[in-house]
């Protein structure tokens, strides 16, 4: 599927008038533009989204490894359409909106000071994964593995212990009060 892709190694593009990114694989490479409604089918490996707009961009058969999106907007983005086999993404100061990340194998998944709405997360293994500083609103988690993760500093988040694990989870105060609101328990 992939093998017959054009490579592009150590490139930081800013203009995507000259570039298609369908039939290219993409090696330590930064992307610095808008790739709204654009369709990645390649391989990505090593490289960053820094600054850019992708809404209802599509990583379908995409395989992501070592991605780390920066200061980017992903607006119904659906992750789970991309190729798994090696997948490592990690998002900071990110604003994730209408995104599906259902059933994924997320360990150890980096989303710093993120501004995260109505994205799903039905499913999926976020053990050991860092959501410190931030901010939810109307967010899935159910059956979702978070042991481990970080919620320092996180707010917004409606996470129900009894249909999620967060066993040895770090929660800060006062936001970690909610945890307590499925089961019925006020505190005064």
């Amino acid at each position: 599927m992939t093998d017959d892709l054009e490579d592009i190694e150590d490139q930081t593009i800013e203009d995507l008038n000259e570039l298609c990114l369908r039939g290219h694989n993409f090696s330590h490479c930064r992307f610095e533009c808008d790739l709204s409604e654009l369709r990645f089918d390649g391989i990505l490996d090593s490289c960053v989204f820094k600054d850019c707009n992708l809404s209802l961009t599509s990583f379908q058969d995409a395989m992501l490894q070592g991605v780390s999106f920066e200061s980017s907007k992903l607006v119904g983005v659906d992750f789970t359409r991309c190729n798994t086999l090696g997948l490592g993404i990690s998002f900071e100061q990110c604003l994730l909106r209408s995104c599906n990340f259902n059933f994924m194998e997320l360990k150890k998944t980096r989303f710093k000071d993120c501004e995260i709405i109505e994205t799903d997360f039905i499913g999926s293994n976020l053990a050991e994964s860092n959501f410190i500083g931030s901010s939810f609103s109307s967010v899935s988690f159910n059956n979702t593995n978070l042991s481990k993760a970080k919620f320092n500093g996180a707010h917004g988040y409606a996470i129900n212990p009894l249909n999620n694990n967060i066993k040895n989870a770090t929660f800060s105060l006062p936001d970690a009060v909610a945890l307590l609101e499925c089961m019925g328990i006020k505190l005064v």
